[in-house]
């Protein structure tokens, strides 16, 4: 499952800035500080126009705070390392062609189930229905209050930092939508 990389970045900047992120680690590593008020305070639009370190995506740089989807889908190789590299682009689209059946993409669930459920029936048969049918006992689960909107001026800053991932991602939403195509549903 993929998600709009800078879509995802910002929600992993108030992620782990949200009040059950840091009980939760705090109970599992005792000897680890607790962050300042002032950077659990910081809203991503700030850090992003100031330019602040943990807002800057340069090509190749290590990001062991977030993990990028090229890097994921590339593998393990140390090439594999570095945010937003060309190889890394071109690993993970190998890697989605050879070993992945259906990659999803998370904005688009019901396009996503459809697929899943037609390419890997086994596992997947019933899944939109099962899903739209929990979602309402569900639908609070996951959801960080303390995220704020994100202006699109800023979204626009960080794309441009975000060209081989958002290529990733396109390139799956577009491997989804022709799977999707290919089945030749009725029109509901």
């Amino acid at each position: 499952m993929v998600r709009d990389p800078v879509e995802r970045v910002i929600s992993w900047y108030y992620y782990v800035r949200a009040p059950w992120y840091f009980v939760e680690r705090k109970q599992a590593f005792p000897e680890l500080p607790l962050p300042s008020a002032m950077w659990l305070r910081k809203d991503y639009e700030t850090c992003v126009l100031t330019k602040d370190r943990e807002c800057q995506y340069r090509e190749g740089d290590v990001r062991p705070d977030f993990a990028q989807l090229t890097e994921f889908f590339c593998g393990q190789e140390e090439k594999c390392t570095g945010f937003n590299t060309e190889y890394a682009l071109q690993k993970a689209k190998e890697n989605v062609e050879r070993h992945y059946s259906v990659v999803g993409v998370l904005e688009d669930l019901n396009t996503t189930l459809t697929v899943l459920e037609h390419y890997v029936p086994r596992f997947f048969k019933g899944s939109k229905h099962l899903y739209w049918n929990e979602i309402q006992r569900f639908s609070k689960v996951n959801r960080n209050i303390y995220k704020p909107p994100v202006s699109e001026k800023i979204k626009d800053i960080v794309r441009k930092n975000f060209t081989r991932e958002i290529d990733f991602y396109e390139f799956c939403k577009r491997r989804l939508y022709m799977q999707y195509a290919a089945l030749k549903l009725p029109d509901n």
